[in-house]
């Protein structure tokens, strides 16, 4: 699945949204001429640029995205700049496995202001002393 820079121009143009304005919300720093075919060059956006351009087409950010093959849900894959494949499992016994770790973590995060708590009241009566 890719990035679909000539479906967002699209989607921009159907929108009446003008090159300018697209620019200027989706590339805040760039400056300059710009106009709808500058939209199809960027083939491989970051993370922070499809969230914008997902918010200004009032869109999902997967429908910014090619599928070849109908997916059960959404995974972000790929480095830290870019978006790559998007899928979440609806697999009940991983989705236990995943509730089982987040309540691992929050009993951990829980245990760890338990103890900052404590920590902090003894500075307290220290001070007082």
């Amino acid at each position: 699945m890719a990035f679909n820079s000539q479906k967002v121009e699209k989607m921009v143009r159907g929108r009446g949204i003008k090159a300018k304005d697209y620019f200027r919300i989706v590339y805040p720093d760039r400056s300059g001429n710009v106009s709808y075919g500058d939209i199809s060059k960027n083939k491989n956006p970051g993370a922070e640029v499809v969230e914008r351009i997902a918010d200004l087409l009032q869109c999902s950010i997967d429908e910014l995205f090619d599928r070849d093959a109908p997916h059960a849900g959404n995974q972000v894959t790929g480095d830290n700049n870019t978006v790559g494949n998007i899928n979440i499992s609806t697999n009940p016994e991983v989705l236990m496995e995943t509730n089982r770790h987040l309540r691992d973590v929050i009993n951990r995060q829980d245990k760890t202001i338990e103890e900052l708590n404590k920590r902090i009241d003894q500075l307290i009566e220290l001070a007082k002393h």
